[in-house]
């Protein structure tokens, strides 16, 4: 007995020792918490029960299997037939109370979806599309009608718009009355619509502002809209677009596609008949978004949406000579830019200016625009020190196109921008020169300015690939309108070597009318632009190794740029088409294409 009690004793002492030598050794691990809950609630029952006919209260009880809550449910929730006022919203635990706050219309199907607005409380996983139907009447409407919509520039999908059933069948119904069916697009641009009446229908789309299913901001607002009606019978068969699949990111369904799309993301598709292209009309008011006047001699103009030809900029509180100004203007002339040239006019702190324009009014006319607007200058709060510094020593900040250093494409002239617009330029005092052995050998080149953006000059010579350059301006070769100097300019560059490019030999066929074909980077920034009115082969050099997509814009009325729409008096946006594939430009390689634009 005296044995065992000492060898226990001396195992509890050896384990005491052991425990405190080695504390790190015994790690307390938390239990875990099982797998993560990713099960959305469930309905278990409802007040009245879902699909029911002949109610006739205005309120309706839900009973989930957890605990709920409502996430954007302003943002996600649509009553069909829409009410001018919204239901109201209680949850209660497990329950959902709603209050329809409004007198229902009889022998009518309502459906409320709720999108993904119902989420559990602990992880928020939605009830995706949860519709609750039910009719005054001793029937439910069981007809459906679905499509996709996209923005009508660049086909990728809208989300979140609101597709519209009218059954009013005249032109002003979307600027007027609240449609009779309404749901929302989801990430895909797709739209379902059930529990649907037979009956005959305009249908909109659109990015509706505030929420009042109204078009009542057109030019802010953007709209779709089928050309022809819709006529929902027992035997319409809606596109399955459910069951579609996608090839190299482009939807192949059953129908024959009009024009194909060109990327490998999933938000290009082919065009189903039942596709709504969105646009943004340019029939919106126009206004002056702002005015700016940062330095004593620059002004400027700046409106929400491209200028007409009709419009002018007279003084009002000053009176100066002739030629007192250089007129700056944007490519899209959406602002224009003056620089005073006479001093005296410059020194004026206040100037007030009449700006008059054609723009178009509430009734799609062209109506005469004149505002007076203040052009302030206030100086700039600087130190003593820098105020001084500036007085004696103003220098002209000239830039380049590249970085010091940097590699000159050998298809693009060397630009060079200057802060303001130049009064004169003496060419004898620039030169480009080629360095060889440390040795600087000039060449003949010619320098040219922009005829839109003034302030910018381009240097153009017959490149030699892959070799290194300099351009230097001595003092006083650049004079700008306020009468500034430039100071001695040195800039080194080198150009790339031929291999660098690839080419894309694009033979383009089924060109029935004027096309625009535009080369795109992976961001949907345009590259090149080119012209076409009949079938032919195009070699588009010089490309640097990335990935590009191409294309093509169907120019109706040939004035070379895309065209919105303008839904009263019924014009779809010019078609585009994408190229289904998005090219790998690699150096010194070819790329053969052969784009057939037929049906």
């Amino acid at each position: 007995m005296n044995k065992l009690l000492s060898y226990v004793t001396f195992m509890m002492l050896t384990a005491a020792i052991i425990f405190l030598l080695f504390p790190r050794c015994a790690n307390i691990v938390p239990p875990t918490g099982g797998p993560r809950d990713t099960i959305p609630p469930e309905v278990v029952s409802s007040i009245p029960e879902n699909f029911s006919t002949g109610f006739t209260g205005t309120e309706i009880e839900i009973e989930f299997d957890e605990f709920i809550q409502l996430r954007n449910i302003n943002q996600q929730f649509i009553i069909t037939p829409p009410q001018k006022e919204r239901p109201d919203f209680r949850v209660r635990g497990r329950n959902l109370y709603i209050d329809l706050n409004t007198e229902l219309i009889a022998n009518t199907t309502y459906t409320l979806n709720f999108g993904n607005a119902i989420v559990d409380l602990n992880e928020g996983n939605p009830l995706n599309n949860y519709e609750f139907v039910f009719s005054t009447g001793d029937k439910i409407d069981s007809l459906s009608y679905s499509g996709i919509v996209l923005n009508a520039f660049d086909n990728k999908p809208v989300e979140g718009a609101i597709v519209m059933l009218h059954e009013e069948l005249y032109d002003s119904v979307p600027y007027r009355r609240m449609p009779l069916y309404a749901n929302r697009t989801g990430k895909d641009g797709r739209f379902q619509m059930n529990n649907l009446r037979a009956d005959t229908f305009l249908v909109f789309a659109l990015t509706d502002a505030t929420n009042n299913y109204l078009y009542d901001r057109p030019g802010e607002e953007a709209i779709a809209f089928l050309d022809d009606y819709l006529y929902l019978t027992p035997d319409y068969q809606p596109p399955n677009m459910e069951h579609d699949t996608l090839i190299n990111g482009t939807l192949i369904n059953g129908t024959a596609p009009v024009f194909d799309t060109a990327s490998e993301d999933p938000a290009h598709y082919i065009r189903p008949d039942d596709t709504l292209f969105m646009f943004k009309e340019e029939t919106g008011r126009q206004y002056i978004l702002r005015n700016e006047r940062k330095k004593r001699g620059e002004l400027l103009f700046i409106f929400n949406l491209p200028l007409r030809k009709e419009w002018s900029i007279d003084p009002v509180n000053f009176e100066p000579p002739e030629n007192w100004k250089l007129v700056e203007k944007n490519p899209q002339p959406d602002s224009i830019r003056y620089w005073i040239t006479d001093e005296k006019t410059r020194n004026i702190d206040n100037l007030r200016f009449l700006v008059s324009y054609r723009a178009t009014g509430p009734s799609d006319t062209l109506e005469h625009v004149s505002d007076s607007i203040n052009m302030n200058y206030t100086p700039p709060l600087r130190s003593r020190r820098q105020t001084a510094e500036q007085e004696d020593d103003p220098v002209m900040e000239v830039s380049f196109g590249i970085r010091s250093g940097g590699n000159q494409e050998l298809n693009k002239n060397f630009k060079i921008t200057f802060p303001v617009p130049l009064s004169h330029l003496d060419i004898s005092k620039t030169e480009l020169a080629v360095i060889q052995n440390n040795e600087f050998l000039p060449q003949d080149f010619e320098m040219t300015s922009d005829s839109l953006r003034i302030r910018n000059y381009y240097l153009s010579t017959d490149w030699v690939p892959g070799q290194d350059y300099r351009f230097t301006a001595k003092p006083g070769a650049f004079k700008d309108i306020f009468g500034l100097e430039s100071d001695s300019i040195e800039f080194k560059f080198q150009t790339r070597e031929e291999d660098h490019y690839g080419r894309i030999i694009l033979n383009l066929s089924g060109v029935r009318d004027n096309i625009i074909l535009q080369l795109l980077d992976e961001r949907d920034y345009l590259m090149r632009e080119y012209y076409f009115e009949n079938d032919d082969e195009l070699i588009i050099g010089y490309l640097q190794p990335q990935k590009y997509r191409l294309k093509v814009i169907f120019d109706t009325n040939n004035n070379r740029k895309w065209d919105t729409g303008n839904y009263l008096q019924g014009i779809q946006p010019e078609r585009v088409m994408f190229y289904r594939e998005v090219i790998a430009i690699r150096p010194n390689w070819d790329i053969e294409i052969k784009w057939d634009l037929g049906p």
